[in-house]
């Protein structure tokens, strides 16, 4: 037999094959989806039921977030340790997107999301290691960076119109969260103008080696008081309006009489890419016995309470495209104003915390792999403790209010290295950070922090991490 008598009996075979599985065999084709792969269905179906799926078609979803992971190495002139967690600039987070499309010019969405503090570094201190900390708020944390736990950041909807602007309404980001983080080198969980954020824990400690208890004064109060400089998240509703020549405006109100407004700018010409935002918030309480701030600390009001903290903050930040080299800078001002009828029966009369960070460096594809981002920082704040120790966040340190002598200035300096590795969508960072502290006019149970008497010893830290995006 021919070879080419073989390739058309064979070619007959097939086309008859072919024919009575699609033309006359309809019982057969039947038989496909039935016992035959009864198998192959139930597998099937549990794929599906374990897939994520959302409840309709009109609105998109998406799944996205992160992992971050530090070690953290500490000196504060007497001790030192090494501790392993998250949180600092970064904690792990994950969160849900939606939107769907109204009408050309209006859609509509939402965002959820949650965050895991579980070994937060800005709330670890010398008596507690990451392991240590548990449920517990320690060291002055706010109830939103509890560790050990998951925690709501973001739940709000939004509806927008391409000409007329956004509104959102729920709990998180006012109009000037993240004013003071704006940063063009992407310095990413290496550095932020929120210091604290690495160290603020941690207990002061005299020059005379002695350490308060947990409830002491640590470092986050005595450089931003009684919170911090990146805005609390709220229940609120926000107005943004349309970018125009890269400018927006936003403003909100929220509960417990809080209100901000911000501007911000994006832009890009010449070779340089420009961004930077300043805002203003009121924030009071008026006959509560509500707390905010720290812990069980901030504004301790018990009746005919008038005192209200106002802000003037922002950031702005310049990169030349070409070469990488970059500047970025934050400053703010904050106010506190008013009687306290309850624990102190006074008005404060102490100065205004004030507070500013500059940070430079250069972000270049070095290696091909993606950017990489060295930078060094400086940072001054002032106030933090007179404004502390009047809204009750002291913990024991004391100073009289209305003396003028009362002083107190945190400096910060630190070097830094960030290395993303576009592939994996991921981050590598390392960081010194040094922080000094100097007042005068505070006493405290065990330590003097005059400069003049003991002292407050210098603390130290070295800090490497990474991230994930997912």
């Amino acid at each position: 037999m021919s070879y080419g008598g073989l390739l058309k009996t064979a070619s007959a075979v097939a086309i008859f094959a072919a024919a009575g599985l699609y033309g006359t065999s309809t019982a057969n084709a039947a038989d496909l989806g039935g016992n035959c792969c009864a198998d192959l269905e139930e597998r099937v179906a549990e794929l599906e039921a374990t897939a994520v799926r959302k409840g309709n078609r009109k609105v998109s979803l998406a799944i996205s977030g992160f992992v971050s992971h530090q070690v953290m190495f500490w000196n504060d002139g007497t001790q030192s340790d090494m501790y392993i967690g998250d949180g600092g600039n970064y904690g792990s987070r994950f969160r849900f997107t939606g939107s769907a499309k109204i009408s050309p010019q209006i859609s509509a969405g939402f965002l959820y999301e949650w965050q895991s503090n579980a070994n937060g570094i800005q709330t670890m201190n010398q008596l507690n290691a990451g392991d240590d900390l548990g449920s517990t708020i320690p060291g002055g944390a706010t109830a939103n960076q509890a560790t050990g736990s998951i925690v709501l950041r973001d739940s709000t909807a939004w509806v927008r119109h391409s000409q007329l602007g956004m509104v959102k309404v729920g709990h998180g980001s006012t109009a000037t969260d993240n004013l003071v983080l704006i940063d063009l080198g992407a310095m990413g969980g290496a550095s932020t103008s929120d210091s604290s954020l690495y160290n603020g824990g941690f207990i002061l400690r005299g020059n005379n080696g002695l350490l308060g208890s947990a409830t002491t004064l640590n470092w986050a109060q005595a450089t931003r008081g009684h919170e911090s400089w990146d805005t609390s998240r709220r229940n609120h509703v926000l107005y943004e309006t349309p970018s125009l020549a890269g400018f927006t405006v936003q403003g909100a109100v929220a509960e417990d009489n809080y209100w901000d407004v911000a501007l911000r700018y994006a832009g890009e010409f010449g070779g340089f890419r420009l961004a930077g935002g300043i805002g203003y918030q009121e924030d009071s309480k008026f006959n509560s016995a509500a707390q905010i701030g720290f812990g069980t600390g901030g504004l301790l009001c018990a009746t005919n309470c008038d005192v209200k903290t106002t802000d003037v903050k922002g950031s702005a930040s310049i990169l030349h495209v070409q070469t990488g080299l970059f500047v970025t800078g934050a400053a703010g001002k904050r106010e506190l104003s008013g009687s306290n009828a309850g624990t102190l029966a006074t008005t404060y009369s102490g100065p205004d915390l004030k507070f500013w960070y500059i940070a430079g460096g250069i972000s270049q594809n070095f290696f091909g792999v993606g950017k990489t981002v060295l930078f060094g920082e400086y940072s001054n704040s002032q106030g933090g403790l007179e404004q502390g120790a009047f809204l009750g966040t002291a913990g024991g340190y004391t100073n009289n209010v209305g003396v003028t002598s009362t002083s107190s200035e945190v400096t910060h300096w630190g070097l830094g290295v960030t290395q993303y590795v576009d592939a994996a969508a991921m981050e590598f960072f390392a960081a010194y950070k040094n922080f000094s502290l100097d007042a005068t006019g505070f006493a405290a149970p065990n330590a003097s922090l005059n400069s003049g008497a003991s002292g407050v010893s210098d603390i130290q830290t070295f800090t490497i991490g990474t991230k994930i995006n997912f």
